[in-house]
């Protein structure tokens, strides 16, 4: 795991490094920007090693993934083009959906050996949807694996997920607090047009932030809804109308997440071009004033709702 890295760090071994953000108050300095591990497993092999690589180049040291994706094969993927080089250079994330200890636990196994290395330095519960689901895990003990695997050095950082109710993640910190466990991350949907409709930047945020969990902003340009049209798992036989590139550039879009209280923005990136794109954004570190944050929230109103953000409940 990375140890070495400060706020002012600006390169390591492998090059130039993007802007650091320390992972709430107890977490490790980390990159700004980091790659989706979901659209790592939706390309070719050719294409997810040359994602990887240009990442790298351009300064990404934060890696997301899940078993979800892929049926696995986007931690397969990490585990022969990223792990065997660059296991001391990067910051590595994986998730379980398990309901139950010992299911988390043998989640956590196969990640480890699905991407060929011993630890992970982040390892949050996956996709919480409601207060009664965050209550039959904790109940099941799966707040339990994740503790037991980081006493035995198997993780070394623990948070949660969720995209498709702020009161899921609610309901996770007061079980948390009850019990005085400390969980470094907690990631959700971070957007301009999120304050409109069941809003993680307005119901948990602020008050994650004073907890001191460190936020990772996922579904910035709402699972690729931004530019219009029905993509995702759910609700295809809905249309979003475009935000960008007419209403809203990427930029503005990105700009606006990384203008928020979060340390990371994982990014789904299909192409070299992508990362590129994202990294350059990235780079400039942008704090947009709270004029302009308000003026692009604004200017998502027309678009805002279930439709675009279908991810919601």
């Amino acid at each position: 795991m990375r140890t070495d890295l400060q706020p002012n760090s600006k390169s390591d071994r492998l090059g130039n490094l993007l802007p650091l953000n320390q992972l709430g108050t107890s977490g490790p300095y980390v990159t700004n920007l980091g790659v989706g591990g979901a659209h790592i497993g939706e390309a070719s092999e050719q294409e997810a090693r040359a994602i990887i690589k240009k990442a790298l180049e351009e300064g990404v040291r934060f890696f997301d993934n899940a078993p979800l994706y892929g049926d696995g094969r986007s931690e397969e993927l990490y585990g022969q083009f990223l792990t065997p080089k660059y296991r001391d250079d990067i910051f590595l994330m994986s998730k379980s959906l398990a309901e139950d200890k010992n299911t988390a636990l043998q989640d956590l196994d196969d990640s480890l050996n699905r991407m060929k290395t011993d630890y992970l330095d982040l390892w949050q519960i996956h996709g919480l949807k409601s207060p009664e689901d965050v209550e039959t895990r904790v109940q099941n003990g799966v707040l339990d694996a994740y503790l037991e695997a980081q006493q035995n050095g198997k993780v070394k950082y623990i948070g949660f997920t969720g995209h498709s109710n702020y009161k899921a993640h609610l309901k996770m910190l007061e079980e948390i607090e009850k019990r005085g466990i400390r969980m470094t991350s907690a990631q959700m949907p971070i957007n301009p047009a999120d304050p409109h409709f069941n809003s993680f930047l307005t119901n948990v945020v602020p008050k994650f932030t004073e907890a001191g969990i460190g936020i990772l902003a996922m579904k910035t340009l709402a699972f690729g809804r931004f530019f219009g049209g029905n993509i995702g798992w759910k609700s295809t036989d809905t249309y979003a109308e475009p935000v960008v590139p007419a209403t809203l550039s990427v930029a503005d879009v990105l700009s606006f997440v990384w203008s928020q209280p979060i340390t990371t923005l994982i990014s789904g990136m299909a192409s070299i071009d992508q990362v590129s794109h994202n990294a350059a954004i990235a780079r400039k570190t942008p704090n947009l004033n709270q004029s302009e944050l308000q003026k692009i929230i604004d200017a998502t109103i027309p678009f805002a709702g279930q439709n675009l953000e279908f991810y919601k409940d």
